[in-house]
């Protein structure tokens, strides 16, 4: 099973507008406890866009996976159903960068 921080290969196709698209890296996001009673995983894309956006966080404890989480483009994915699994796992972030990720994603629905 993905857990919580690990980085894997998944296919974003089908996808509209500005949503990332094809096979690429992704990040699970939610708690391990929400894959396990609902076989879903909140996970954003991995791109290796230059931009700097707030809600992007540039990756700094990987050694196989290079560039920017884009957390504006979370989606809850059924990674079974998707073919997702064990062998898809290609690194996982240490647990401080996971933490400040988690962070920066909560801003997201901070109440102004």
């Amino acid at each position: 099973m993905v857990r919580q921080g690990d980085i894997f290969m998944v296919n974003f196709n089908p996808s509209k507008g500005h949503e990332q698209l094809a096979q690429r890296p992704a990040i699970a996001l939610s708690n391990d406890l929400v894959a396990e009673t609902s076989n879903m995983t909140i996970v954003a894309p991995i791109s290796s866009t230059s931009r700097h956006y707030p809600m992007y966080h540039r990756l700094q404890t990987t050694t196989k996976v290079y560039g920017q989480i884009l957390l504006d483009q979370t989606i809850a994915l059924d990674l079974h159903a998707l073919g997702v699994d064990d062998d898809s796992v290609v690194e996982q972030i240490s647990r401080q960068e996971l933490k400040d990720i988690i962070y920066q994603y909560r801003l997201l629905f901070d109440i102004d």
